[in-house]
């Protein structure tokens, strides 16, 4: 028994492994079409078989297997069309491939018993969200059918047996799927990183094809030009015979880039270097490093250039210095853009915290340069009730609902300076350049009632039954408000207390008088 037992174990386990293989991709896309749900319960079905044939038989009616547990499993990659799928093969199996099978109440019992099983467990995996729940309320019910086919068939020691199995069964494959899903998730996230850097490596490479080349220059020890390649034309649009026994540092290098490389080399390595040997003490100093330079072409025009330097080795000596150059013009604009969207919040399109950080440092420069009080407002609003509502409605509507709050918020807030980003989680911050305490406090009610208005469906909201929001504002106020810090504390010292009075409110920080009031519009 103990043998047949590992065996089920064995092949559930590979099973699953092969099927989470096979069909990776697909379970990625949700919801799956009919189709793909039917397949899921005919490869469920056929291991199915496969259980039965390695199943314990304890008597001529009882017979210990997984049959269950692969019909939850089935529910669970395909919902109901798959579970009853599956049960019909547990159903046509027992039936033609065990000749102790007799249409009488004792043997049709289980039949019934797998059937409601997959009716079930396909019924709670598409109508439970969370996994564990879902997972637990399967296994239980199948439970409760073996109970109910042991009572009417009279309790015997072999079936609560089963019972354990099933149990037992169904933990192991919830934590096996669950550690495929992790899996797949790591996969997919690597795959994705991967197809993001493959992308930006194509663009790069496409730039660095179509536009640029480049560009070698060979020199002696004393920095002559003796050779230049074509990318080396194509780059600087002088020809080779112009650039040959030419000085390369002269010849197209930024004079004052030369100079000031020139002192920081010499401070470096504590003694005078000479023009004539800046190239081959640079080879020497930064053997295989790159360094940015300004290469100013044949028609004037600038460009930069990623420049690394070697010494050129015959036999062991020094002959001169190689020099390869890359123009990074392009990439160089391309850092900046991407620069630009690592400030952004991938969810709501808004600016994340680093935005934030930024932004708020400028505009406290300006408003502390300006000196006049009111030159600045801070909001810190933060959503009701968020994790309730995750619970309730589910991960995807809550990202749905912080998109719809930042469209609200943007749209409802008249303040043609304001600046929007994402402090963390399900906290908002505006930055009001230019608007005294009241007109904050103004504005912050006016974005409250903005998102109340929009009537959110909010059922576990500890206010009214909709989406609310509570705003914390601050001011800064010179003398009183020293640092962009503690702006940052002032509001979120209101927002706090917003949140203790009851939520769904603006509160206010006066610097002046250390104090926090309400501010409501009637």
């Amino acid at each position: 028994m103990f043998r047949y037992m590992i065996a089920n174990y064995a092949l559930l386990t590979a099973f699953l492994f092969f099927f989470n293989y096979l069909f990776r991709r697909y379970l990625s896309d949700r919801p799956l079409s009919l189709g793909i749900k039917l397949v899921i319960g005919v490869l469920h079905g056929v291991c199915a078989l496969l259980l039965l044939v390695f199943s314990v038989r304890v008597n001529e009616v009882t017979f210990l297997d997984f049959r269950h547990i692969i019909v939850i499993c089935a529910a669970y990659y395909g919902g109901l069309p798959a579970s009853m799928v599956t049960a019909l093969f547990v159903v046509f199996g027992r039936i033609t491939f065990f000749g102790s099978f007799t249409p009488s109440p004792t043997s049709i019992l289980p039949l019934i018993s797998i059937a409601l099983a997959g009716v079930g467990s396909g019924l709670i995996m598409q109508s439970v969200q969370v996994y564990r729940r879902k997972w637990l309320l399967a296994v239980a019910w199948s439970m409760t059918l073996i109970l109910i086919v042991t009572y009417t068939r009279g309790f015997r020691p072999e079936s609560f047996y089963y019972i354990a199995l099933v149990g037992s069964g169904g933990l192991f494959a919830s934590v096996l799927i669950r550690s495929f899903l992790t899996n797949n998730q790591l996969i997919r996230q690597v795959e994705h990183s991967e197809r993001q850097y493959r992308s930006l490596h194509s663009l790069q490479e496409a730039i660095f094809q179509s536009a640029v080349g480049t560009s070698m220059i060979v020199t002696d020890c004393k920095g002559r030009i003796t050779h230049a390649n074509k990318g080396t034309e194509h780059m600087l649009g002088y020809s080779a015979e112009e650039l040959i026994g030419k000085d390369a540092l002269a010849a197209y290098h930024d004079p004052v880039e030369v100079e000031d490389y020139a002192g920081e080399l010499s401070r470096n390595l504590g003694t005078v270097i000479p023009h004539e040997q800046l190239l081959m003490r640079s080879a020497d100093a930064e053997h295989f490093e790159g360094r940015e330079w300004s290469f100013i072409r044949k028609d004037g025009s600038r460009m930069t250039a990623l420049l690394t330097v070697t010494p050129l080795l015959l036999d062991g000596e020094k002959a001169g210095v190689i020099g390869i150059a890359i123009d990074i013009t392009e990439r160089k604009k391309m850092e900046a853009q991407l620069k630009q969207l690592s400030l952004l919040d991938g969810l709501t399109g808004i600016g994340n915290r680093r935005f934030f950080d930024e932004m708020l440092h400028q505009a406290w420069t300006r408003a502390v340069r300006a000196q006049e009080p009111g030159g600045l407002s801070l909001l810190l609003f933060d959503v009701d009730a968020f994790k309730a509502y995750n619970d309730h409605y589910g991960h995807q509507a809550g990202d749905e609902c912080l998109r719809s709050i930042t469209g609200l918020a943007k749209a409802g807030l008249n303040h043609p300076e304001a600046i929007f980003a994402r402090y963390g989680g399900e906290e908002f911050a505006v930055i009001l350049p230019g608007a005294d305490a009241s007109r904050a406090a103004s504005l912050a009610e006016t974005l409250r009632l903005s998102i109340e208005r929009a009537a959110l469906p909010h059922l576990h909201s500890v206010t009214v039954p909709v989406v609310t929001v509570s705003v914390g504002v601050s001011t800064y106020e010179p003398v009183m408000v020293r640092s962009s810090e503690e702006l940052i504390a002032m509001a979120d010292r209101a927002l706090y207390q917003a949140k203790a009075n009851g939520r769904n409110q603006v509160m206010s920080y006066d610097a002046a008088g250390e104090a926090i009031f309400e501010h409501r519009q009637v």
